[in-house]
Protein backbone atom coordinates (compact mmCIF):
# COMPACT_ATOMS: atom_id res chain seq x y z
CA UNK A 1 0.00 0.00 0.00
CA UNK A 2 1.34 3.47 -0.86
CA UNK A 3 -1.44 5.97 0.38
CA UNK A 4 -4.77 6.27 1.75
CA UNK A 5 -7.49 8.41 1.28
CA UNK A 6 -10.33 9.58 3.57
CA UNK A 7 -12.00 10.64 0.09
CA UNK A 8 -12.57 8.40 -3.42
CA UNK A 9 -12.18 11.08 -5.59
CA UNK A 10 -8.45 11.44 -4.07
CA UNK A 11 -7.52 7.97 -4.21
CA UNK A 12 -8.87 8.49 -7.99
CA UNK A 13 -6.44 11.20 -8.79
CA UNK A 14 -3.84 9.94 -7.83
CA UNK A 15 -4.50 6.47 -9.76
CA UNK A 16 -5.13 8.29 -12.94
CA UNK A 17 -1.27 9.87 -12.08
CA UNK A 18 0.03 6.75 -11.93
CA UNK A 19 -1.56 4.84 -14.74
CA UNK A 20 -0.54 8.01 -16.69
CA UNK A 21 3.01 7.24 -15.68
CA UNK A 22 2.89 3.90 -17.08
CA UNK A 23 2.73 2.11 -13.03
CA UNK A 24 0.25 -0.32 -12.23
CA UNK A 25 -1.86 0.05 -9.44
CA UNK A 26 -5.08 -0.64 -7.62
CA UNK A 27 -7.54 1.33 -6.00
CA UNK A 28 -9.23 -0.26 -2.85
CA UNK A 29 -12.71 1.53 -1.98
CA UNK A 30 -15.08 0.14 0.13
CA UNK A 31 -18.00 2.67 0.09
CA UNK A 32 -20.83 0.52 -1.60
CA UNK A 33 -20.05 2.21 -5.27
CA UNK A 34 -20.22 5.52 -3.88
CA UNK A 35 -23.85 5.18 -2.29
CA UNK A 36 -21.92 5.12 1.14
CA UNK A 37 -19.88 8.25 1.25
CA UNK A 38 -20.05 8.30 4.90
CA UNK A 39 -18.15 5.40 5.52
CA UNK A 40 -15.11 6.93 3.34
CA UNK A 41 -13.90 8.01 7.36
CA UNK A 42 -14.10 4.37 8.58
CA UNK A 43 -12.95 2.51 5.34
CA UNK A 44 -10.70 4.65 3.26
CA UNK A 45 -9.73 4.05 -0.11
CA UNK A 46 -6.33 2.05 -0.46
CA UNK A 47 -4.04 2.89 -3.13
CA UNK A 48 -1.69 -0.14 -4.53
CA UNK A 49 1.30 -0.66 -6.39
CA UNK A 50 3.75 -3.47 -6.58
CA UNK A 51 6.86 -3.08 -4.41
CA UNK A 52 9.34 -2.28 -7.43
CA UNK A 53 7.42 0.10 -8.41
CA UNK A 54 6.73 2.17 -4.87
CA UNK A 55 9.49 4.57 -5.22
CA UNK A 56 8.79 6.04 -8.23
CA UNK A 57 5.25 6.17 -7.65
CA UNK A 58 5.85 8.22 -4.17
CA UNK A 59 8.06 10.56 -6.46
CA UNK A 60 5.20 10.86 -8.38
CA UNK A 61 2.93 11.43 -5.79
CA UNK A 62 4.48 13.81 -3.47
Amino acid sequence: MIRTYSYRYQGEVARAILDAAGIPCVLQVDDSGGSEIGMAFANPARLLVRVEDLERAEELLE
